[in-house]
């Protein structure tokens, strides 16, 4: 995993938010991810313990909480870019991407996926998603 970039915003006088973007690759443990594509060329995502990602993202969001650009921060988001994309009916590429933030003591995950993974792995993103909450906020505590 990759640090791209780090940037801090007031919004308001009590309002600062903070996001940080990642690149994940297959050397962090993402095969599947980034599985090999089949014959058409379509990458399906593989059932998998999803806990080497839950702690990727969890390592990410404790080094950012003990920096001390964090003091003062209202709202922190990690952004994770992975180099999968998958094209969807109207012939656009989307870029699986997973989104954390952090406001208050709340923790909340939104994943980036084609319309191809809604169809075929809703399931599987759903348990991606559980995975890293249940992990950054038992983490972080």
């Amino acid at each position: 995993m990759r640090k791209l970039f780090d940037e801090t915003h007031p919004y308001a006088e009590h309002d600062r938010r903070r996001t940080q973007w990642y690149m994940l690759d297959e050397s962090d443990g993402l095969g599947f991810l980034l599985g090999e594509p089949d014959e058409d060329g379509v990458r399906f995502l593989i059932p998998s313990d999803y806990n080497v990602l839950a702690r990727q993202a969890l390592s990410a969001v404790r080094s950012s909480l003990a920096d001390e650009a964090a003091k003062g921060d209202t709202e922190t988001h990690w952004i994770f870019y992975t180099e999968r994309r998958d094209g969807d009916i109207i012939g656009d590429r989307v870029r699986f991407t997973i989104m954390l933030r952090q406001k208050g003591n709340r923790i909340d995950c939104d994943i980036h996926y084609s319309d191809f993974l809604f169809a075929s792995a809703f399931d599987e993103i759903m348990k991606i998603k559980q995975a890293i909450i249940q992990a950054v906020e038992a983490g972080v505590k």
